[in-house]
């Protein structure tokens, strides 16, 4: 994929390209932990943990992302809002447009 092509929508947005991927990240695999968000990125080279915390942290405040109650009440998970559904549906569509 070619983030350029999403970079108009991200500006709009007033996000960044890390929270773009944050964002889709959640919406593959909601609802999803705190700990499972970190590792990925991690693990898939993205960015550390720390990093990742940060731009969760950012997704939640600017209300992309929001809690949801999972199996055991003291995780975090993590799933879109429907503010962050439509952001989806219009990178989705810069890609399918580019």
């Amino acid at each position: 994929m070619n983030t350029f092509k999403t970079q108009t929508i991200r500006d709009k947005h007033h996000i960044t390209m890390q929270e773009e991927y944050i964002l889709g990240m959640v919406k593959s695999l909601e609802p999803i932990s705190t700990s499972r968000i970190l590792s990925l990125a991690e693990k898939q080279n993205a960015m550390s943990p720390s990093t990742a915390h940060k731009y969760l942290k950012q997704l939640q405040r600017k209300k992309f992302v929001h809690t949801v109650k999972g199996e055991d009440s003291r995780m975090r998970e993590f799933a879109p809002t429907g503010k962050g559904m439509v952001l989806l549906e219009e990178l989705k569509h810069a890609y399918v447009r580019g």
